[in-house]
Order: structure tokens, then C-alpha cells, then sequence
């Protein structure tokens, strides 16, 4: 009597669990379709970081940029320039965030999202124009003061989702 109510425990379960797994394939499909047809793009780094990291200057926005776009670049990934992406809200673009935070005691938790944006059409809003994040992916970690480099290794290395996506609807 128990196993059969472990097992039809188990079966509602699945029953409900379906569609929301479901729904989920279908939103990353989406995602990534987004990326479709994509003829060049922006790329922008943000660093967000607290007074005591910004001073040490461990981290630098300059090198992640630099080694992100030489990343997107070997990829065959068409880039344009930051001038043309700051004249035109037409360009889509990939925006990198990483956060970083100078917790004591020799530790700095981290954070890096990297989110697609592209030009839309608000369909409920006598289809204004705007932007809008149509792919995303993104980490969490921890590094000690004598691993900082690995924040910067880490941003580059998440490009590799994009990468990979991008590629796997255009090539």
C-alpha cells in the first residue's frame, strides 16, 4: 500500500513538473531563435564594484572589454564600434555586467550576466520602440586577492554560451 502511493505520488508530480519543463525548453528556444539573423552587434562591458576593489585596481573594464571582443571577433562574431553603437538605438548589442564585492577576510564574491539586446516593437503600446533583452545567461563565484585574474577569465569564458548559441542559428 505505501509503494503504491510513492508511486502515485511519484506519477502527479511528473504530471504537474511536465509542462513547467516544458515551458522552460520552450523559452530557452526562444532565446536562442532570437539571435537569428543577426548581422552585426555591439558589444559593452559594466563593472559594478565597492571603493576598496576600486582602488586596489585589480580589475580592469579596458582588458575584459579588449579580450571579450578578440573572444566574439575569433568566433566570427561581426562586431561594430562603440561610436556607432552610441549614435544609433537600432544596433543590438551584447551587454556584459559583472559585480564585484570586497567581502574581508580575503575574499571577493562576484557576479557576471551577459544579456542580448536588440531593437522592439511594444505591440500594446501603439508599437513604441524601445530595446529589449531577448537572450541572457549568466555565473556567481568567489575568488581570494591572489585570484582575481579568474573574474576576468570567467566573464571571457561566458561568452562561450553566446557564442555557441549565436553560431547554432546562423552558420
Amino acid at each position: 500500500m505505501m509503494k503504491t502511493r510513492r508511486i502515485l505520488g511519484s506519477l502527479i508530480l511528473l504530471i504537474i513538473a511536465l509542462p513547467v519543463l516544458s515551458f522552460a525548453q520552450n523559452e530557452i528556444e526562444r532565446e536562442i531563435s532570437s539571435l537569428r539573423g543577426i548581422n552585426e552587434l555591439g558589444f559593452t562591458v559594466n563593472l559594478e564594484t565597492n571603493v576598496t576593489l576600486n582602488e586596489k585596481g585589480e580589475i580592469e573594464v579596458t582588458s575584459i572589454k579588449d579580450a571579450a571582443r578578440q573572444r566574439l571577433a575569433e568566433a566570427g562574431i561581426p562586431l561594430v564600434s562603440d561610436r556607432e553603437i552610441e549614435s544609433s538605438a537600432d544596433i543590438p548589442f551584447l551587454y556584459m555586467h559583472i559585480n564585484t564585492m570586497d567581502a574581508g577576510r580575503g575574499l571577493v564574491p562576484f557576479s557576471v550576466s551577459i544579456r542580448f539586446y536588440q531593437p522592439v516593437k511594444l505591440q500594446l503600446n501603439r508599437d513604441r520602440q524601445t530595446s529589449a533583452s531577448t537572450w541572457e545567461t549568466g555565473m556567481v563565484g568567489i575568488v581570494s586577492y591572489d585570484r582575481m585574474n579568474i573574474i576576468q577569465e570567467s566573464a571571457v569564458n561566458l561568452l562561450g554560451d553566446f557564442i555557441n548559441d549565436f553560431n547554432s542559428v546562423n552558420n
